[in-house]
């Protein structure tokens, strides 16, 4: 009588696990290392980081609390000059408005006042934001 040994199995599991984790390494691999990102690409990265990924959403007050992307941090364009301190130099940065325009201006104004930072991104297209407080970028 043969007696299973889970243990065999391993290799198989390893294989998996690197099958899968590369997907993902090639995905952010593909990506800029800094700069404008289209809908696609913008989820792909919050899909693949989690919540290794800071994104700050530069709209107003008002426009924020209609919705946006669950996690984000509030940062309003107009008083990033004053607050840039609050935008990570150690983790991945999304920036996301309503147009992408605000979160240009707000990529911009970083990358003068810190142009060796990498991993840092526009979302060069519209979020949608759902009742069900889901979103959809375009």
């Amino acid at each position: 009588m043969k007696i299973f040994r889970p243990a065999a199995l391993l290799p198989l599991f390893i294989f998996a696990v690197l099958l899968f984790s590369g997907t993902s390494a090639t995905a952010r691999a593909d990506l800029p290392a800094t700069g404008p990102l289209k809908a696609q690409a913008a989820q792909a990265l919050i899909d693949s980081l989690g919540k290794d990924l800071v994104v700050i959403d530069v709209r107003s007050p008002d426009e924020f609390a209609r919705g946006h992307v669950p996690g984000a941090r509030l940062l309003p364009v107009e008083e990033l000059p004053a607050r840039l301190a609050e935008v990570p130099t150690d983790k991945p940065v999304l920036f996301v408005c309503r147009t992408g325009r605000r979160a240009a201006y707000a990529y911009e104004m970083v990358r003068k006042a810190r142009p060796a930072q990498q991993a840092l991104w526009y979302l060069n297209g519209s979020p949608e934001y759902r009742a069900d407080g889901g979103y959809v970028f375009h």
